[in-house]
C-alpha cells in the first residue's frame, strides 16, 4: 500500500540509536513487511482504482461477534472508506437536510471531527437504493475533497478546517436516480464527473490547492453515466452512456472512444495487473437482452382495475411499485404509453457488454484496441474486479461470472453464490480471498479461482452498499448506520 504524506515522526528514544542499529531495525521491519506509515487508501476503489488489497490480510473470520476491533455508530450514507493515514474519512446524511464530511479515528472509531452543509435542496435521489452522501472522499494525503450532488465540492484539511469549496448547479440525473460518481485526486488536480441533463454537467478539472477550475468538457452527447472516473495509460477515463472515452488529463482534450456499451452505465472502469483495461456494462432492455414488455403486453399484466391506465395504485405489491415515480415523467399520476416506449426506446439503443481494451490507442479504438468482448454476467452496478488472471463479475440475484483476463474465456457463467438480490459495494481481493458484499448486508467470502467457492457467509443485518476497505490487515466494512473495524486478535 502507499504511504501516507505527512505521516508524523515517532517519538524520541533514548539511549540514542546508532547507525547501525537504525540499519539493522529497518531490515528487520521490511522482513516482517512492516510500513513506517499507516497503509492508505485514499479514494473510491483505491490509487490504482482496482480494489485490490496488494501486501494485506483480513480477517481469517469476521462479523457482528467475531474479530470487532470496534463498531461506531455513524449518520447514514453510501461512500466508502478513505483512509489516509490514522483516520477514516466518509459522507453522511442526516436523514433530513444535512449532509456532513466525517473524520473518523482508526484507533477506536470515535469522532475526530465532522463538518456539515445544508444545501438549499437535496438532489432527486432514489430513497430506497441510494442516497446524497453517495461520493466516496478522495485525498492526497493533505486534504480531504468531499462531493455532494445537492452541493458541489468542499475541500477541508486533515484537522478539519475548511480549505476551499466550489458550488455547483443541482444535477438533474436521469429518471432522479441521484449522484453516483466520486471525485478523485491526481498529480495537483481533482477530476469529477456530472452526466446528466442541467447546467452543470460536463467533466471537470479543479486544481487540488485553490480550488479553481482548471479546465472543462461540455461532454455533449452523454447524458447518464454513474461510475467514477481513472486515470489509466496516461489518460482520464469516464465511462459514459454507449461509450467510454478518454481525455487528455491536463488539458481535457479527446484521446480516444471505444463504442458498444448500455445505456445506464453505473460501474466503473477497472485496470488490470497486465496493463489492460477492463469495462463492464449493463441496463435493463438493452438491445442484446430486450427483458422489457412493450406496452400493450406491460398493460395487460400490470392493469389491476382494467381502466386501461397505469397508476400508482396498480404498481403497489409489484417490482414497479419503487419505480413508478421514475416512469411518471409528466407527473400527473399514471405511467403514459408514451413515457413507458420512450424509456424502453432509450435503453434498447446499447448493449451489455464485457471488454477488455488494450493501452496505446488514439481516435475511435473500438475496431483496433478491443481485446475481447462478450456479454455474459455484465452486472448492473458492481464494477469489475480483476485479480491473478481472471476477471470477477458479480450481478444482482448474486450470480458470479468469471473471465481469462487474457482470452476473454468464461470460466464460471453467472453461478449462484448464495445470496440472491441487489450488489451495489464491488468486490475486493485481499490476500488470498475475494469479498462481495450484498445489498441485503450479507458479505460472501470467496476462495479465488476458476470457479467460485465460498468460504463464508456474514450476516450484519443492515444494508450495505459501500465497497469493503483494508488497511494494515484491519478490515472496513460500512453497513447502514455503523461503520465495522475488523482485526485478528
Amino acid at each position: 500500500m502507499n504511504p501516507t504524506f505527512g505521516a508524523g515522526r515517532r517519538g524520541d528514544l533514548r539511549p540514542t540509536p546508532q547507525p547501525w542499529t537504525i540499519a539493522l531495525a529497518m531490515a528487520v521491519a521490511a522482513a516482517a513487511g512492516l510500513s513506517a506509515a499507516p497503509a492508505s487508501w485514499p479514494q473510491f476503489r483505491g490509487t490504482r482504482c482496482d480494489n485490490v488489497f496488494a501486501g494485506q490480510h483480513a480477517p481469517k473470520e469476521f462479523g457482528p461477534d467475531k474479530n470487532v476491533f470496534w463498531k461506531a455508530e455513524i449518520s447514514s450514507g453510501q461512500s466508502t472508506p478513505c483512509i489516509v493515514g490514522d483516520r477514516i474519512y466518509l459522507t453522511g446524511f442526516d436523514g433530513d437536510k444535512t449532509l456532513e464530511t466525517l473524520a473518523i479515528k482508526r484507533a477506536d472509531g470515535s469522532v475526530a471531527w465532522r463538518r456539515t452543509i445544508t444545501p438549499e435542496k437535496l438532489e432527486p435521489y432514489f430513497v430506497k437504493l441510494g442516497s446524497p452522501a453517495a461520493s466516496t472522499c478522495a485525498s492526497e494525503g493533505r486534504r480531504v475533497v468531499s462531493y455532494f450532488g445537492s452541493f458541489g465540492l468542499i475541500c477541508h484539511d486533515l484537522a478539519g478546517t475548511e480549505q476551499w469549496r466550489v458550488a455547483l448547479p443541482l444535477p438533474q440525473t436521469k429518471d432522479g436516480f441521484g449522484s453516483g460518481t466520486s471525485p478523485i485526486v491526481h498529480d495537483g488536480l481533482v477530476y469529477l464527473l456530472r452526466d446528466e441533463d442541467g447546467p452543470g454537467k460536463g467533466l471537470y478539472a479543479f486544481d487540488l490547492k485553490s480550488g479553481k477550475q482548471v479546465w472543462r468538457r461540455d461532454r455533449d452527447g452523454f447524458r447518464v453515466s454513474f461510475g467514477t472516473p481513472l486515470i489509466w495509460d496516461g489518460n482520464l477515463v469516464a465511462l459514459g452512456d454507449l461509450r467510454v472515452k478518454a481525455y487528455d488529463p491536463k488539458t481535457g482534450a479527446d484521446r480516444w472512444s471505444v463504442r458498444g456499451l448500455a445505456a445506464y452505465p453505473c460501474t466503473s472502469p477497472t485496470p488490470g495487473a497486465d496493463g489492460n483495461l477492463y469495462i463492464a456494462t449493463w441496463s435493463n432492455g438493452s438491445s442484446n437482452e430486450r427483458n422489457m414488455p412493450a406496452w400493450p403486453e406491460f398493460l395487460a399484466m400490470m392493469d389491476k382495475d382494467k381502466d386501461g391506465k397505469l397508476s400508482k395504485a396498480d404498481s403497489e405489491g409489484t417490482f414497479m411499485a419503487d419505480f413508478f415515480v421514475l416512469f411518471d415523467k409528466n407527473k400527473n399520476g399514471f405511467i403514459d404509453p408514451e413515457e413507458w416506449e420512450d424509456s424502453l426506446s432509450y435503453m434498447a439503443r446499447g448493449k451489455n457488454a464485457v471488454v477488455s481494451i488494450k493501452p496505446g490507442g488514439k481516435g475511435d479504438i473500438t475496431d483496433t484496441h478491443v481485446r475481447w468482448s462478450n456479454d455474459k454476467g455484465a452486472p448492473y452496478v458492481a464494477s469489475p474486479l480483476v485479480h491473478d488472471g481472471r476477471v470477477y463479475l458479480i450481478k444482482d440475484g448474486g450470480l458470479l461470472t468469471i473471465y481469462e483476463a487474457a482470452t476473454g474465456k468464461v470460466l464460471a457463467d453467472k453461478e449462484r453464490i448464495g445470496v440472491p438480490g441487489d450488489y451495489y459495494a464491488s468486490p475486493v481481493a485481499v490476500g488470498d480471498k475475494i469479498l462481495i458484499a450484498a445489498q441485503s448486508g450479507v458479505v460472501v467470502t470467496l476462495k479465488p479461482g476458476d470457479k467460485p467457492e465460498v468460504l463464508s457467509k456474514t450476516d450484519f443485518g443492515e444494508p450495505i452498499a459501500a465497497t469493503p476497505v483494508v488497511a494494515d490487515d484491519t478490515l472496513y466494512i460500512r453497513s447502514g448506520r455503523h461503520l465495522w473495524a475488523f482485526r485478528e486478535k
